[in-house]
């Protein structure tokens, strides 16, 4: 045998054994999600990050190839960047990503896991982008997570997280204000909220009977939405409760009732279940348990409210919930008539912290002002904030009218008068004390005059006046130089090219 030929026949031995091998390692990269990747998506969902780290280690050493630990390690790493709220710990994470999705490209293209586990993590890391101020990265994440999915979705209609992801995707796209829908349109994307409620509301139906992966985590997204896109307050919560939430050793469903609790109808129950709570070492530490703990207290009026804030302080190492933090604690000493250290920390609240979320604005505003609130209207809008009406209703009429110094506090006398009707479903009254803020309170720059004609409009949509509608929604931006001006006026537009 000639040289040539032995080389060739020994070349044709390698290039076959080297493709039999590839064969083999692609086919190897697989998708599975058995009961053990199951414990650890359990863990990481609860915020027992450690706990599902060591699972996913032990999965890697039994199954290297399974790709299904590289997107759990990513779910983890969102988490911790989420509750962790700090910058540096997001930069450095983020890191991974690329690694993880080169990882998982090379997956069996024919699972329905290939495509979603790729948009999950563009999703998980655009939630993130948005959060500490990355935009244009945040919308081509999206992007691609949208395209991803929908991909994913004509490929295989029966694969149900795809209606999760997408189901969250169409609801916030559809949120997305008039004037800048061209932007959506442009980059190819379309929503509708209710086409995302929708599918969200026929998923958590159908983990009721069957047996689904992502449940806790579709009725977290499904509630949160209804709450904060649609303004269900009390659907949102019913979601949750007929759901068994708060689980049992889980955080996260922790977080969700505590959030819609506080800011919505229901804040005795939320703050029993933060009290009832008893993180350990095993959890990852959440510190904004501690903020929403306070703030429950605050809306009680319960002078140690200031403690949770501290604690909140002390643990948090991010920016965000500073400047409010300073404030709420603030606000704990004014209700004690405490002038000298209300002072104190507004000065801390002027100073520390970000101004990015609208509770560190207000915070900021107010430090700001060099404005000193009056006691009992803080205590009657800390009681409407909790949805505790009537005591705030008794409280507010005990305040003699005449012994208000300001024209501000006299017209936010008649505004917090109005708020606490209205959502006590005393819906004449309401209107009443609306009228009256706008008359007195027309020459101000505080917003209550230009928040009371939106309010109106609104009760005046309900009823189906709706030329009256109008006109109250035109005079909430006839109101010149209040502080809340851009958003209201926004608000309002919005109103009047609904009813068009």
């Amino acid at each position: 045998m000639s040289y040539s030929t032995r080389h060739s026949k020994i070349l044709s031995v390698l290039l076959v054994g080297f493709f039999v091998f590839s064969m083999n390692r692609s086919s190897a990269q697989q998708f599975d999600f058995n009961s053990n990747c199951r414990q650890a998506y359990n863990a990481i969902l609860s915020l027992k990050l450690e706990e599902g780290k060591k699972l996913l280690q032990i999965e890697a050493r039994q199954n290297s190839d399974n790709l299904i630990v590289p997107y759990l390690e990513n779910y983890a790493d969102f988490l911790t960047a989420y509750t962790t709220d700090t910058r540096y710990v997001y930069e450095n994470l983020k890191r991974n990503k690329e690694v993880r999705l080169v990882n998982i490209s090379s997956g069996d293209m024919a699972s329905p896991y290939y495509l979603y586990t790729q948009a999950e993590i563009n999703l998980q890391w655009a939630a993130l982008s948005i959060k500490f101020g990355d935009y244009m990265n945040a919308i081509f994440e999206i992007r691609k997570a949208f395209k991803i999915l929908e991909e994913n979705q004509k490929k295989f209609p029966d694969f149900k997280p795809n209606e999760k992801s997408l189901g969250v995707l169409y609801a916030l796209i559809g949120s997305v204000p008039d004037k800048y829908k061209w932007g959506i349109n442009l980059l190819g994307m379309e929503g509708s909220v209710s086409k995302g409620l929708n599918m969200l509301e026929r998923l958590v139906n159908y983990s009721k009977k069957n047996d689904f992966i992502f449940k806790d985590e579709t009725v977290i997204y499904y509630s949160l939405l209804l709450f904060q896109l649609q303004n269900e307050k009390d659907k949102a919560w019913k979601v949750l409760q007929e759901n068994g939430f708060p689980k049992s050793d889980n955080l996260l469903t922790a977080y969700a009732c505590a959030h819609i609790g506080i800011y919505g109808k229901h804040n005795d129950d939320a703050l029993k279940i933060l009290e009832q709570l008893k993180p350990n070492d095993a959890f990852l530490p959440f510190p904004h348990l501690n903020y929403l703990a306070g703030l429950a207290k605050l809306h009680r009026l319960e002078h140690d409210a200031d403690t949770y804030f501290k604690q909140f302080l002390v643990m948090n190492k991010g920016d965000n919930h500073i400047k409010s933090s300073y404030q709420k604690i603030a606000w704990t000493y004014l209700l004690r008539g405490d002038t000298v250290n209300y002072l104190h920390f507004m000065n801390k609240a002027e100073n520390l912290g970000a101004s990015m979320l609208e509770a560190d604005k207000q915070a900021q505003r107010e430090a700001e002002s060099n404005r000193i609130p009056d006691k009992q209207l803080l205590q009657a809008r800390l009681l409407f904030d909790g949805n505790y009406f009537q005591r705030a209703a008794d409280l507010l009429h005990t305040i003699d009218q005449k012994n208000l110094k300001t024209v501000e506090d006299q017209t936010e006398y008649l505004y917090r008068l109005g708020r606490v009707y209205d959502d006590w479903n005393k819906k004449d009254s309401a209107l009443i004390y609306y009228q009256h803020t706008m008359e007195k309170g027309k020459d101000i720059p505080r917003y209550f005059a230009a928040n009371a004609a939106y309010e109106s409009g609104k009760l005046m949509e309900q009823r189906n006046e709706i030329e009256k509608a109008k006109a109250f929604y035109n005079k909430c931006i006839s109101f010149e130089q209040h502080e809340y001006k851009n958003g209201l006026d926004q608000k309002a537009k919005a109103a009047l090219n609904r009813l068009k």
